[in-house]
């Protein structure tokens, strides 16, 4: 099975501005069968926290290390939200359209 290659793709990027206030990520759309990723920007200085909402992100169960990636098969990025251990902390996003 053959996947088609997507006609453009979103960068973006992310900071939390003050650690424990959580960030919803920016409305971007995810192509259909795509995945967006988010990435900790290597030079942080902590961890990511990841979550569906702003209470899940601040309650750290999930963490991404400095460097750390995950992929998400979401509709849009805008279902996201991340926090940090430390502010001014920032990830990555990128995903086909």
């Amino acid at each position: 099975m053959s996947v088609e290659s997507r006609a453009k793709f979103a960068v973006n990027d992310v900071t939390v501005a003050t650690a424990g206030t959580a960030v919803q990520l920016p409305d971007i759309p995810v192509g259909s069968a795509c995945e967006l990723v988010v990435k900790a920007k290597r030079t942080n200085k902590g961890a990511i926290k990841v979550g569906d909402t702003a209470l899940q992100a601040q309650a750290g169960k999930f963490t991404l290390e400095p460097g750390e990636a995950i992929k998400l098969r979401i509709s849009n990025a805008n279902k996201g939200y991340v926090d940090a251990e430390v502010s001014g902390d920032k990830v990555e996003l990128i995903v086909e359209q």
